[in-house]
């Protein structure tokens, strides 16, 4: 581009040549910015992946929390439905005892009667 063209063929040449330099220039620039944004793009999601990934150990940790809690409450719930079948046993035989108790007291008393009677 310092000297003329000799003829026609040759400053076509130069023009397409000065042409094909300038698109390649363009596309260059654009390679270079999308690399650059595509290098942004991968630093904000290794950022978004380090958070998820806290995100994750932090679930993880209460999950294995919630676990050890609901065995915790199911063996408490054992304990409190053994006990309750067991006091359920205790009132069974409680309830017997009464009835038998009541059947002795009300022999008693027909005898007591039967005895006041005779001796009337």
């Amino acid at each position: 581009m310092g000297t003329m063209p000799e003829n026609k063929n040759e400053q076509n040449f130069q023009v397409n040549y000065g042409l094909n330099l300038s698109l390649l220039e363009e596309k260059v620039v654009r390679l270079v910015d999308l690399v650059q944004e595509l290098k942004q793009a991968k630093i904000t999601l290794q950022k978004e992946n380090l958070i998820l990934q806290e995100e994750i150990q932090f679930m993880q940790k209460e999950v294995q929390e919630l676990q050890e809690e609901n065995q915790m409450l199911k063996h408490q719930l054992m304990r409190a439905e053994n006990s309750l079948v067991s006091e359920t046993k205790d009132l069974e035989e409680l309830s017997q005892e009464k009835m038998m108790t009541k059947m002795i007291v009300d022999d008693l008393i027909r005898s007591i009667d039967s005895l006041v009677e005779q001796k009337d």
